[in-house]
């Protein structure tokens, strides 16, 4: 007997939302389809999420959903995508919002590992210093406004190629502090690769949740893989969710023991399983890496030379 068919989203290419044309679908995930646009009104490019009635539960609910767009398009923030307008039909809720011409940090690390020369087929410190301050600054200023992403990862942020500008999407299914513990519990979002130990195992959360999911993305950037046993993605949940020493494979020194130790010491203490242990905010965090930067771009002129 086959196994039942995966429902099919319906695509809504070519019809309209409010004063906008949905083009091609440019994007799909487990929350919603993402669309390129255009808005004849302002004779501009746009993208359009859209999310599925069928996709909304009991904890994220249309409502929050609302609510959170509408925290999210009050961050006005040169590195956060910007979300025009939000609307609703029968079947599905929209947000319009500032399409990015640029690539996908997880795009720009596959073409990274195409590379010719095998030690450039990983980010430079050149690359990373700059993108990472870019990140926590971003992240610094949304914790400071109260919303927490709790979706970092390299799909979520976004890179214009000619100079690495960083801007950060999908805040729009980020978690509001107001949220009481109660509405939180078991209300996990984000991908198994990147979640934080506390977010597996449904607590609320703050800032520091962020911290630890983009120290995976360096992680996963300087090793050009993340260290995890091959399992499936319930596992590496419940794996995350006990917090132990077997979150990971090995550390970025276990695995490249050439690289600078400051720069081991600063990925593991973002890695922290306790949030207590990890950097206080994004603005430490981001403090911490100018005070190393300096030893890491040296050290890349001096491996670069030889």
């Amino acid at each position: 007997m086959s196994s039942p068919s995966k429902p099919v989203v319906p695509d809504l290419s070519g019809q309209n939302l409010g004063n906008v044309t949905l083009l091609q679908k440019i994007g799909e995930g487990s929350m919603g389809v993402v669309y390129r646009g255009f808005q004849p009104s302002l004779a501009r490019p746009v993208a359009i999420k859209v999310v599925f009635r069928n996709k909304f539960n009991q904890l994220f609910t249309p409502e929050r959903f609302r609510q959170e767009a509408e925290v999210v398009a009050n961050l006005y923030h040169s590195g956060i995508v910007t979300i025009f307008e939000f609307g609703e039909q029968a079947d599905y809720l929209y947000f319009v919002m500032q399409l990015i011409d640029g690539i996908t940090m997880s795009h720009w690390l596959k073409l990274k590992k195409k590379h010719p020369i095998v030690k450039r087929r990983t980010p430079a410190f050149s690359e990373l210093i700059p993108i990472s301050e870019q990140v926590l600054e971003i992240l610094a200023f949304a914790h400071e406004q109260g919303v927490v992403h709790r979706d970092i990862k390299p799909e979520n942020i976004m890179l214009k190629e000619k100079n690495l500008k960083v801007i950060m999407a999908d805040f729009g299914l980020a978690a509001v502090h107001y949220a009481s513990g109660e509405d939180e519990k078991h209300f996990i979002l984000g991908s198994p690769l990147y979640v934080s130990p506390e977010q597996a195992r449904g607590e609320q959360v703050d800032g520091r949740a962020d911290l630890f999911s983009y120290g995976c993305v360096l992680l996963e950037a300087t090793l050009g893989f993340m260290p995890v046993k091959v399992e499936r993605p319930e596992k590496i949940f419940q794996t995350r969710a006990r917090g132990g020493a077997d979150i990971f494979t090995g550390t970025i020194q276990e695995h490249h023991p050439s690289l600078p130790k400051a720069w081991n010491d600063f990925v593991n203490l973002a890695l922290s399983p306790s949030r207590n242990n990890r950097f206080k905010d994004a603005g430490t965090m981001l403090q911490a890496l100018r005070a190393i930067s300096p030893e890491l771009l040296a050290w890349e002129k001096g491996h670069t030379q030889g």
